[in-house]
């Protein structure tokens, strides 16, 4: 690629730091949208995010993030427009965009962009603009995974079309076993794949409030003044203008206020370090929608004490775990729509994710309300796995019962699936509060 803005890495630099945070915050905005799509406001600052990246790529030469944010702006430009409605499939295109932008953006960071096959996710884009294209586009994918013929393909479109009552192809294809669920659910999802983090290349920067930079600037500007106070106390008596009660005044009056400054500037430089755990919580929303989908679970997500702040290096470290405790949440904590309502709870759960400062500590809450950990069941696989004898397990308290979930390798679930039953230390639910 030949293109001279790319020899300074500070404009690369800007443009990755800048990108990165407007796509951690459409991750949430779009979740948001999804709910409350006539929010006018949070359209278009959604649609300026993809704009900015689009114009600023461009500026710079990177022609796939171009291709693809400009198929992207093209859909939130129409919705803006409201000549087209918004849709599960048509979000569900803009977050996979949005994630394929995301590992482009980490790719320049490593070094450069690569070959990208976004044919597919591009004609996604398009094709959600024309709705009434969905079911032959379904039917593309399968052909194109070998899974139908084309003529085959045809004639269950021309099916479709002649049907009473309008039918979905992919169920279609599967009750006239043409396909399998799990092929049509594969060609159904296939734009769709989790964000890949890169917590060490986004380790490498980070923003800070320009007032925070105004005070370390001024307390330097403080230390520099009584370093040349102390430079003038030494010329002085060096030449023999002070006698020795005026110069130990003096020095002690220029400790004192050394001392302060240093203090100072101490607390000031750590508190450049500090960021607010919004850069952790943001992602929470996305990552709730896409996992209760997945579980056909209803769930909303409460969200407080994001302007919370702490150390960069500990926001970089919680959230993983934070988000292992939040997929078992939804996973093992909250029941199925119907078992909630058979329960005589509201058909969807609620999780709460809430930092709030105590004293000199940050405290982290996740709770949802579902059923809580069942002792019984946790001691029965404690037993089974041979972490406690029979004779043993009668005389253990709840407490320490539960405590077994903390243990590496302990699960509860008997089947191992992508969200959970690994056991990587608290493999049953979060502890309610």
């Amino acid at each position: 690629m030949d293109n001279e803005f790319l020899l300074d890495p500070a404009m690369i630099q800007e443009f990755l730091v800048e990108s990165e945070e407007l796509l951690q915050r459409m991750d949430q905005d779009m979740v948001t949208l999804e709910s409350t799509p006539k929010d006018e406001e949070l359209l278009n600052r959604i649609f300026r995010a993809i704009h900015t990246i689009k114009g600023t790529s461009g500026f710079l030469g990177f022609e796939p993030v171009v291709r693809l944010s400009h198929r992207a702006e093209d859909v939130l430009n129409d919705l803006r427009k409201g000549e087209i409605q918004l849709s599960k499939r048509m979000m569900d295109a803009l977050l996979g965009a949005r994630d394929q932008l995301g590992r482009m953006l980490a790719d320049i960071r490593e070094g450069g962009l690569k070959q990208y096959a976004i044919d597919d996710l591009v004609s996604e884009l398009e094709i959600v603009r024309r709705p009434d294209d969905s079911s032959k586009r379904l039917g593309e994918i399968l052909v194109a995974h070998d899974v139908i013929s084309p003529s085959t393909l045809e004639g269950a479109l021309q099916d479709q079309a002649a049907a009473a009552e309008k039918q979905k192809l992919g169920a279609l294809l599967v009750e006239k076993k043409l396909a399998s669920p799990a092929a049509v659910g594969n060609a159904l999802i296939q734009q769709k794949q989790a964000a890949e983090s890169n917590v060490s290349a986004s380790a490498q920067t980070m923003r800070v409030d320009v007032r925070k930079l105004d005070e370390l600037i001024n307390l330097v500007g403080e230390l520099v003044l009584e370093r040349n106070r102390l430079i003038r106390l030494n010329s002085d008596l060096s030449l023999g203008r002070l006698a020795g009660e005026d110069l130990s005044s003096a020095l002690s009056q220029s400790t004192a206020r050394l001392s302060f400054i240093t203090e100072e500037l101490q607390t000031a430089g750590l508190k450049t370090r500090m960021v607010p755990i919004d850069l952790v919580f943001r992602k929470f929303p996305r990552l709730v929608r896409d996992v209760a989908g997945s579980l056909k679970k209803e769930v909303d997500l409460q969200v407080r004490g994001q302007d919370t702040e702490l150390d960069k290096t500990m926001v970089e470290l919680i959230g993983d775990p934070l988000v292992h405790l939040v997929r078992n949440s939804l996973d093992h904590g909250l029941e199925t729509p119907d078992a909630r309502v058979a329960a005589g709870k509201p058909r969807q759960g609620v999780i709460r994710l809430e930092a709030q400062q105590e004293g000199d500590q940050i405290v982290i809450t996740i709770a949802d309300d579902g059923a809580g950990i069942d002792p019984d069941r946790v001691l029965r696989k404690a037993v089974e796995k041979g972490l406690v004898s029979v004779e043993r397990a009668r005389l253990l308290t709840p407490r320490e019962i539960l405590d077994f979930i903390f243990l590496p390798g302990f699960s509860t679930v008997e089947k191992v699936t992508d969200l959970s039953g690994r056991g990587v230390g608290n493999g049953c639910c979060p502890l309610q509060s």
